[in-house]
């Protein structure tokens, strides 16, 4: 209890630092303020072969392996400019992302662009949680690189912090740094296919026609079959003619859907599931629908864009974030 406490203060304390030392920004270029640089574990057994070789020197009066140890000495010196260069002036920035649902892998693509001059490889970029990618700037000066995480939850992903890292040119040291380009996609619920509710009862001037027994609607008059309801004979026709007539009632069927969150069963996200799968399925058979949640009601339409209306208020339903 006590250790998970500790670690809980030390992460805050070191995304405040962050946030400070690297600000939380759209667009980021790496300089020596943002990049950290230390030895591997291949450096440091490096370095401890470069400590032998001169107590060896020193011991035996070699010459040769004086020269041995400062010829490596350099190298190690070299590798900490060229691994800290090969970050250093690239410029990251989100290109694009798009939404997806629950369960799936968000695509964000990243523009990552490096200045003029010599190029830049072995660059990785990712998030702990996620697969890293690798970034080539040899031939040219910018490259997309595409990013996925996996959306846990409906409303917004925030993937965090991204972890951009390098071992050029030797792997003796590495170059690292944590950057926020305020990355955010949004969640969609996850879909739950199912059947179309019960549609309402329209105007008789549009709508599709049915004939249930006990509507209201007067259509027209015709002979009396029989099971037509009694109720609906035209006594006074019958008392002046043998005929027996009868009074045909209809109603319209309104062809407009409409998603109400009280209409489908389950707990609030599996409500949100079932209405995300028939707005779905309405869009892909072209039928018009509306939404209802709770005091929000979007008006019946059709189409993409009111299709991604309905499903962003399905995402951020009961999210004070908008």
């Amino acid at each position: 209890m006590a250790e998970a406490a500790a670690q809980r203060f030390v992460g805050q304390r070191w995304r405040r630092w962050l946030d400070r030392r690297i600000p939380p920004s759209p667009q980021i270029r790496l300089s020596q303020r943002n990049i950290f640089i230390f030895p591997t574990q291949t450096g440091f057994v490096f370095g401890g072969l470069l400590i032998l070789l001169i107590v060896g020197a020193i011991n035996y009066q070699a010459s040769l392996v004086y020269a041995v140890a400062f010829l490596l000495g350099s190298m190690f010196l070299m590798t900490i400019l060229y691994t800290f260069r090969n970050l250093s002036g690239l410029t990251l920035e989100l290109a694009s992302t798009r939404p997806g649902f629950v369960d799936e892998d968000i695509a964000f693509v990243l523009k990552v662009g490096r200045p003029k001059g010599r190029g830049r490889e072995g660059i990785q970029l990712g998030w702990p949680e996620g697969i890293k990618q690798w970034a080539e700037l040899y031939d040219q000066e910018a490259d997309t690189i595409r990013l996925f995480m996996q959306a846990k939850q409906r409303g917004y992903l925030r993937p965090g912090r991204l972890l951009v890292e390098t071992y050029y040119p030797l792997g003796l040291l590495r170059a690292w740094t944590w950057v926020d380009l305020e990355i955010k996609s949004l969640v969609y619920p996850r879909p739950i296919f199912g059947e179309f509710p019960h549609r309402e009862s329209g105007s008789r001037s549009e709508g599709e026609l049915v004939d249930p027994f006990g509507s209201d609607d007067f259509t027209d008059i015709r002979e009396y079959q029989a099971g037509d309801p009694t109720r609906h004979i035209l006594w006074r026709s019958y008392a002046r003619s043998d005929a027996v007539m009868i009074k045909r009632y209809s109603s319209y069927l309104e062809p407009r859907l409409w998603l109400d969150l009280e209409d489908v069963s389950g707990s609030t996200e599996e409500r949100l599931s079932r209405l995300t799968g028939l707005a779905l399925q309405a869009t892909r058979l072209e039928n018009e629908f509306g939404l209802r949640l709770g005091e929000l009601v979007i008006k019946p339409a059709i189409g993409e864009a009111h299709l991604e209306h309905v499903l962003r208020e399905l995402a951020l339903y009961g999210i004070r974030e908008r």
